[in-house]
């Protein structure tokens, strides 16, 4: 088997996405996975967690709109799926993405405290159903149910670092390596540092009107301030400016 990661991909004809919540898949992987439904690649992604602990950009929701934000989010994953050409995308709890003979399980969002800039650490008020405290073996049988229904050639997921450490990203990385495990599918890695030894990066600019429309799809959630070199620069519902690139490092 191949050890480029970018072979891997360039010869799959079904990959699945593991995120850990909505506009992950578009901030983290939107220029990848674009570029690969566009190639006719077909994609899945499935979400662990519907985003309830992330806090709104004001104005983002008309006046008198009552809705849950989890409904509100699902609105905005739809939009930004449909963006990026994603074929298919699941709840992780909700079938298929669900263990057979389980009831259907939602993975809250476990929230997160910043432990120093860029760095993101456990939330202290995460409950028990929150998607880093439930039992690993629990998520993993339901992320193997979709690998088995899906039957993609490759899963796509998060290094051990989670992108900048967020508890839900280091746990979508240890079910995405458990269910690779289990069912012999390979798992390609998004580098959180792309300047680390074993990545291997390609830009992605043919991307760029796919990504800015997905990532414009979350509007709850964070401000699209417009192109910059290399991608779009952003503003998180927390005021810190972060920049989309339209390029992938991957490790295999």
């Amino acid at each position: 088997m191949s050890t480029d990661p970018w072979q891997l991909l360039g010869t799959a004809r079904t990959v699945l996405a593991v995120h850990a919540h909505p506009d992950d898949e578009s901030l983290s992987t939107g220029a990848l996975l674009a570029a690969l439904a566009a190639d006719g690649t077909r994609v899945v992604l499935v979400t662990a967690t519907r985003g309830e602990e992330g806090e709104i950009v004001p104005g983002a929701v008309a006046d008198g709109d009552e809705r849950p934000l989890e409904e509100i989010r699902e609105q905005e994953i739809d939009a930004a799926t449909a963006a990026l050409g994603i074929a298919e995308r699941h709840w992780l709890g909700t079938a298929p993405a669900l263990a057979t003979g389980a009831a259907p399980r939602r993975y809250r969002d476990s929230g997160m405290a910043w432990v120093r800039e860029g760095l993101a650490g456990p939330s202290p008020d995460a409950g028990p159903d929150s998607f880093s405290l439930v039992p690993l073996e629990q998520a993993a049988d339901d992320l193997v149910a979709l690998v088995e229904q899906s039957r993609p050639d490759v899963l796509i997921g998060y290094d051990d670092e989670g992108t900048y450490g967020h508890p839900d990203h280091v746990r979508a990385h240890h079910v995405a390596v458990a269910a690779a495990a289990r069912t012999g599918v390979p798992l390609v890695q998004i580098a959180s540092d792309v300047a680390a030894p074993g990545t291997v990066v390609r830009d992605l600019p043919q991307t760029a009107n796919a990504v800015e429309r997905a990532v414009d799809s979350y509007r709850t959630q964070l401000t699209l301030r417009g192109p910059v070199e290399g991608g779009f620069a952003i503003r998180h519902v927390g005021g810190q400016d972060d920049m989309v690139a339209l390029r992938a490092g991957l490790r295999g």
